[in-house]
């Protein structure tokens, strides 16, 4: 069996101090360059090896390995490699916004709705994920800021993060496998 996606929320913000998940990132997937302003970014390698872009430099990191991503510091993280990587990413101080993000992101890709990168499909799920999330974008993507802001409130506002909290954030554990 192949594993498509897989979260587990170990630590939650709603109990301790810190957030901490587990979960997979598939060859392939990405993130653009960018940051939080509300907390820490540990990325702890437990299987495979993963890019990860930290301000000025490009680190290749494999199991074992540690980065920190300190708040306002840019970043981005890339599975340059064809296997699966594992890690346990804490965040400092836990983010239940962020949980939710995780959560809804997995559970969306499981069921087809995101790319092959694992960017959501649907523009309002992708501004709601970068809203709670609390990504803020850097370079020339910055311009779309408030476009994705304005998505975001419209989709809380029309319940449509309702609706995915419901169908993706009520478990703590999200696994997909096929044959």
């Amino acid at each position: 069996m192949k594993t498509q996606g897989y979260v587990k929320l170990i630590n939650s913000a709603g109990t301790n101090k810190n957030s901490v998940l587990e979960m997979n990132i598939l060859p392939g997937e990405k993130t653009p360059w960018h940051y939080h302003t509300l907390f820490s970014e540990t990325f702890e390698i437990l299987k495979g090896a993963l890019e990860v872009g930290k301000g000025k430099n490009i680190y290749h990191l494999k199991q074992g390995d540690i980065v920190t991503i300190q708040p306002n510091e840019k970043h981005y993280y890339h599975n340059i490699s064809k296997e699966e990587c594992i890690i346990k990413a804490t965040l400092n101080p836990g983010n239940k916004n962020f949980e939710n993000s995780i959560l809804i992101l997995k559970g969306i890709a499981i069921d087809g709705l995101a790319n092959a990168a694992g960017t959501p499909k649907k523009l309002s799920d992708l501004a709601l994920f970068i809203y709670l999330n609390n990504s803020n974008m850097v370079g020339f993507q910055k311009i779309a800021e408030p476009i994705f802001n304005w998505v975001a409130k419209s989709a809380i506002k029309n319940g449509h993060l309702n609706e995915l909290l419901q169908r993706y954030a009520t478990i703590n554990e999200a696994v997909l496998t096929t044959a």
